[in-house]
């Protein structure tokens, strides 16, 4: 596993759509999720806000630090609060970052980058922030990012 430290400089917004979903349902959930998001309009109507149509974001936070309880926050960088989206701040700060190939389970990539990948560099995640996501540079079929928020152990 090919895990990097990058800096994030300045907080980034996140607008977007979001779901609740449990660990046991998880795969189901997402795979819905995202069905949803490309063909109810969702996806059209922020593309249209942001003029946008190829970087996507995929936040993720858990309520409480088990995989039961998570929100799952898919949308894109806007420069201000817009009252149809939901808004979630990417903090700036060091980030764990692992590349992945398009349409690879998302669950153990998250497992491994938070098992192996964290530890095996000398580092944690941060629990007070609580926040994590995937970056889809170039559409939500694409090659993924993982960023994980850290620090040094």
């Amino acid at each position: 596993m090919d895990v990097k430290l990058k800096q994030i400089r300045e907080d980034i917004i996140i607008g977007g759509f979001s779901i609740e979903s449990t660990g046991e349902t998880y795969n189901k959930d997402l795979e819905v999720f995202y069905k949803d998001f490309t063909n109810d309009g969702k996806m059209e109507l922020l593309n249209n806000i942001t003029k946008n149509n190829h970087e996507y974001y995929a936040v993720t936070w858990y309520d409480e630090f088990t995989i039961k309880d998570f929100v799952w926050l898919l949308g894109q960088k806007i420069n201000k609060n817009i009252d149809s989206l939901e808004i979630k701040i990417i903090k700036k700060g060091e980030y764990a970052v692992c590349k992945f190939p398009p349409k690879y389970d998302s669950l153990k990539a998250w497992t491994d980058l938070y098992a192996e990948g964290i530890t095996g560099m000398g580092y944690k995640y941060i629990e007070e922030n609580n926040i994590a996501f995937i970056h889809y540079s170039n559409g939500l079929d694409g090659e993924t990012e993982y960023w994980v928020f850290v620090e040094k152990m």
